[in-house]
């Protein structure tokens, strides 16, 4: 159903509810008011009564007493009556002050305009003396009464506007309840938790909305799955790559450098008498040597130990993350202590995830060494069981990360790998310096 659809039917049954309630009230009003009106009725014939008797010769202050009393009745709503005798004095008891409501301007205001003059009647006694009956206009009650029937209907407003409000209120909170659903889905989106969908709810426009964000989270589930597929793809690409390029340096360059450094050797014999030939010999030999170790050193960085393997018998992990920091360390690099911690409690890797760990840890290790100028890097890989995670954290001492990095190629691919195996990256600043990598990898 719609949202105002549902508002107007909410709002037009409270308002016929208030509207039948209203009707009902002003028929209990009315029928008060008719009541009212036939004992004025009857107050007005009694008074007629009691008007004829003063031509009898009952003393005149039976009939004052007679007239206070339908005075009193409040029943003769709109006038007073006076009775004066030959001299003028006054023999029925003056009009009451009415208390006609607790808001005497509104009583003034409605009663402004009124300025009716009294009427005087003249009757003949028996005995021959003249008396006086004045009808003396007396608005007070009629204006109470107005006044405590505009309150009443301006009470009845009040209730029904209070009432519609409520209802809207209610209808509003109720209708935008799956806001909070709708509102925890984008975050859960905007987070990278694509695979979490929105409940259906009542109201179409809001149930249009949440199902316009589950269709985009499903498209972009399906685009990262694409993505990530084609980042292992590009990696195994660029494995292959590095695979052939050492296959060919190995049996290409490595074959000749060997056989240069057994000819510069043979050299070094046949020339022992001859300074000049010796020293160059002794030139080649050493030459051939520091190329031939260099060449190892890139073809175990192409190809390294433990991950030479064919994919199916699985990956040293362990053992070529050992080589690499026995690698580092052996080049000179004295002012730089690498540690490394593994504990994967038997856990074996899948292959793709061996290298991209492997790769990262040698990313990383080349960013210390080129910027960061640290004296010590510690490399940790844990697998946590509890939530099925492989956890790997590279620290290091050096000057951290700057305040406005500049985007490299090796943090590209290092968020590269890490987002091929839906994993999660952090960097952040250590104590009282340097800079630590976090990545963590779900294991199925």
């Amino acid at each position: 159903m719609q949202l105002l659809t549902r508002l107007l039917l909410r709002l037009g049954a409270v308002g016929l509810l208030m509207l039948a309630l209203a009707f009902v009230l002003t028929l209990f009003a009315a029928r008060q008011d008719i009541a009212d009106e036939i004992q004025g009725s009857q107050r007005i014939g009694q008074l007629l009564e009691a008007l004829s008797a003063l031509q009898d010769d009952m003393p005149l202050a039976q009939h004052a007493q007679r007239i206070d009393a339908l005075n009193r009745s409040d029943t003769l709503r709109q006038f007073h009556v006076a009775l004066l005798d030959r001299e003028g004095r006054r023999l029925t008891a003056s009009p009451r002050p009415v208390q006609t409501s607790e808001l005497p301007w509104l009583n003034r205001f409605v009663v402004s305009e009124v300025s009716l003059p009294a009427h005087t009647l003249w009757l003949k006694r028996p005995d021959g003396d003249t008396v006086t009956v004045r009808l003396e206009p007396n608005p007070q009650p009629e204006s109470a009464e107005a006044i405590a029937s505009a309150l009443v209907q301006l009470a009845l407003f009040a209730a029904l506007a209070t009432a519609l409000i409520a209802a809207l209120a209610f209808s509003l909170r109720h209708s935008l309840l799956p806001l909070a659903d709708i509102l925890s889905g984008i975050s859960r989106i905007e987070a990278g938790d694509y695979g979490a969908r929105i409940a259906r709810c009542a109201t179409r426009e809001l149930n249009q909305i949440g199902q316009a964000l589950n269709h985009l989270a499903a498209a972009l589930t399906e685009q990262i799955a694409k993505q990530r597929e084609l980042l292992h793809r590009l990696q195994e690409v660029q494995e292959n790559e590095r695979r052939k390029l050492a296959h060919e340096l190995h049996d290409e360059f490595g074959q000749r450098l060997t056989a240069m450094q057994v000819d510069a050797s043979y050299l070094l014999k046949q020339t022992a008498l001859a300074p000049a030939l010796h020293a160059c010999a002794q030139a080649m030999y050493e030459n051939s040597s520091s190329i031939l170790s260099q060449l190892r050193s890139l073809l175990a960085q192409l190809r390294p130990y433990g991950l030479q393997g064919d994919e199916e018998h699985g990956i040293a992990l362990e053992e070529a993350l050992r080589e690499l920091v026995r690698q580092r360390q052996s080049r000179g690099e004295a002012a730089l202590e690498c540690h490394l911690h593994t504990a994967l409690d038997g856990e074996t890797l899948p292959p793709r995830l061996a290298v991209a760990v492997y790769r990262i840890a040698q990313e990383a290790l080349t960013n210390v060494m080129r910027h960061s100028g640290a004296t010590r890097v510690s490399i940790s890989l844990e697998v946590d069981r509890g939530t099925r995670r492989l956890n790997l954290t590279i620290a290091d001492n050096g000057k951290g990360m700057p305040e406005h990095p500049s985007p490299g190629l090796g943090l590209a691919g290092i968020r590269e790998r890490v987002l091929a195996h839906q994993g999660e990256l952090a960097m952040m600043s250590a104590e009282p310096h340097g800079l630590t990598l976090k990545a963590s990898f779900p294991l199925c």
